[in-house]
């Protein structure tokens, strides 16, 4: 079921987030060939496949009423990436994770962190989560400034499930009015 208060359809900054569908299975395809766009997909299994990938964000999407959006640039239509909030296991309980993977083009511009601050005020003010964490993967140096920029603490390092890297927590704070 969609929730109300986590947007399908959302303009971050000159970025389009959408929910995953069908249309965007073979840029998706395209971007697997970047190793750096892989490193938010803890699954091997996704990794490999589009199409499990795009079948398990839109399933996320059913079951949790948010999941990652697939981006794409409006200046050109191009797909730009991912990015939204997903429930993972972590150290042995559940916790809801802010990931994203941008196309090479569109790094080093800010809109990581854009969108960052549009998802975790969703995840926050909408959503009512108490907390987020990001998964920072091991060598990712770029990721690092973005999740402290957006008020991540370092936590440690991961524990053994998925890929190895950081994790980074950020609690919620007084609650604000929902965004629209």
């Amino acid at each position: 079921m969609l929730n109300r208060r986590y947007p399908t359809l959302v303009d971050i900054g000159g970025l389009l987030a959408d929910v995953p569908h069908d249309g965007y299975r073979e840029a998706l395809a395209a971007s697997f060939d970047d190793p750096h766009m892989l490193t938010t997909l803890s699954d091997k299994a996704e990794r490999g496949s589009a199409d499990l990938f795009v079948a398990r964000t839109r399933q996320h999407w059913r079951d949790e009423g948010f999941g990652l959006w697939f981006l794409r640039d409006m200046r050109d239509g191009s797909f730009a990436g991912w990015a939204g909030l997903r429930r993972r296991e972590l150290s042995g309980g559940d916790a809801v994770e802010f990931a994203y993977a941008l196309a090479p083009r569109l790094r080093c511009k800010g809109h990581a962190v854009r969108v960052g601050e549009t998802v975790t005020e969703l995840g926050f003010n909408n959503l009512g989560l108490e907390e987020i964490v990001a998964l920072v993967p091991e060598g990712d140096a770029h990721a690092i400034p973005v999740v402290e920029r957006l008020g991540f603490a370092h936590d440690g390092p991961t524990d053994g499930a998925g890929p190895r890297g950081i994790v980074y927590r950020r609690k919620a704070k007084a609650s604000l009015a929902p965004v629209t």
